[in-house]
């Protein structure tokens, strides 16, 4: 054979071999985008406008995307003259500054709610999600063998607590790993080119390197998001407070009532998101369906707090020793004082209240708010 006819060919032999291998591999994360300028949302004047503004992080499931299809929610405030708007942020960490009285209701995820909750007078009423933070190595071993090596997670997140927590069960600390700091959409492509032995995530990142041939899952531990609300607006408001809270449960109720819901309710969870930040990971399939199930309405108190929330033994107590251990938090930040503004018991008696109207359901397909829309 000719020479370079037969270079001709090796050489789109190996061309062929290295597309196959492209299309194996993640796509590259993409590129940060930078954060909306949440000075120019529409704050305040709740009193004089009567509009509650509610905080939404539009890439997590099960949030609040149903307050803003609740017709019911809808005619109980309008009978008191008010009306909702929504804000939406990119993560809890951004939404902090703003939980210093502009924002009336929050969907916070556990870190950053402490962090708010020691800054500004801001209380917890329900849950919105419990989910899981998971350990994958790159093969099976035990908490103890992850000595040494090279572990990829969010620096102060749950995933970060769940990690410390892990350690310190078998005598080890994060002195004793390889630290390295990534974003959860940095993880699947680190991992499978090697770069870390382990990573620290919740889902769907988790289930997503769980799949990877030969990866084992290590620990778990849960993790929450709440709603949580500004304490000097529920003083003034606490008809407008339980409203909202009724609207949360309603919703609980909804979805359980028929599987449909359940699809209707991630469809509205993706739209959000693909609105404000142009993509979601969120679909309508079997996937999506058991994680909203296994996080929310499979949980039979949800959406009601753990009644040991506020003791020292409880997770929640934890989380907020390891913010103070990694100067997220001041050590001068008090958990007793911190507690007494969760309020384990005001959402089980708005359920037991008939007049909330729990149990019926009336949902537009389309949203009954207008609020701060577009992208980042």
């Amino acid at each position: 054979m000719n020479k370079k006819i037969l270079i001709a060919l090796l050489v789109v032999v190996f061309a062929g071999i290295g597309i196959k291998t492209a299309l194996r591999q993640p796509s590259p994360p993409a590129p940060a985008m930078p954060a909306p300028d949440y000075d120019k949302y529409n704050y305040g004047r709740a009193d004089e406008a009567k509009v509650v503004d509610i905080a939404t992080q539009p890439n997590a499931i099960f949030t609040s995307e149903s307050l803003f299809h609740d017709r019911i929610l809808q005619k109980q405030l309008a009978a008191e003259g008010w009306t909702l708007r929504e804000h939406p942020y990119r993560n809890g960490k951004e939404m902090i500054p703003y939980t210093d009285g502009r924002l009336d209701v929050m969907v916070l995820g556990d870190i950053p709610t402490f962090i708010a909750m020691d800054q500004h007078r801001i209380g917890i009423f329900a849950l919105c999600r419990q989910g899981y933070n998971t350990i994958v190595a790159n093969r099976k071993i035990t908490p103890n063998q992850l000595k040494g090596l090279r572990i990829g997670y969010p620096t102060g997140t749950t995933a970060h607590f769940t990690l410390d927590r892990t350690l310190q069960a078998v005598n080890l600390t994060m002195n004793d790993i390889t630290s390295v700091p990534m974003p959860p959409d940095h993880m699947e492509a680190a991992f499978r080119a090697g770069k870390v032995d382990a990573v620290v995530s919740w889902e769907p990142t988790a289930s997503a390197i769980l799949n990877i041939p030969n990866s084992a899952m290590v620990s778990s531990a849960p993790g929450f998001s709440y709603i949580a609300m500004d304490l000097g607006f529920t003083t003034r408001h606490p008809r407008i407070q339980q409203a909202i809270l009724a609207a949360v449960a309603r919703a609980v109720s909804w979805a359980k009532f028929d599987e449909k819901n359940i699809h209707t309710s991630l469809l509205w969870d993706r739209d959000a998101a693909v609105k404000f930040f142009g993509k979601s990971p969120v679909e309508d399939n079997e996937k999506w369906i058991g994680l909203m199930r296994k996080e929310t309405i499979d949980n039979p108190s949800f959406p009601m707090l753990p009644l040991n929330f506020s003791e020292n033994s409880g997770i929640q107590y934890h989380q907020f020793e390891f913010l103070k251990k990694i100067s997220s938090l001041p050590a001068t930040a008090d958990w007793k004082k911190i507690s007494t503004t969760v309020d384990t018991g005001l959402l089980p008696k708005i359920i037991a209240d008939k007049s909330w109207q729990i149990d019926r359901f009336d949902y537009s397909s389309d949203k009954l708010y207008q609020g701060n829309q577009g992208a980042p």
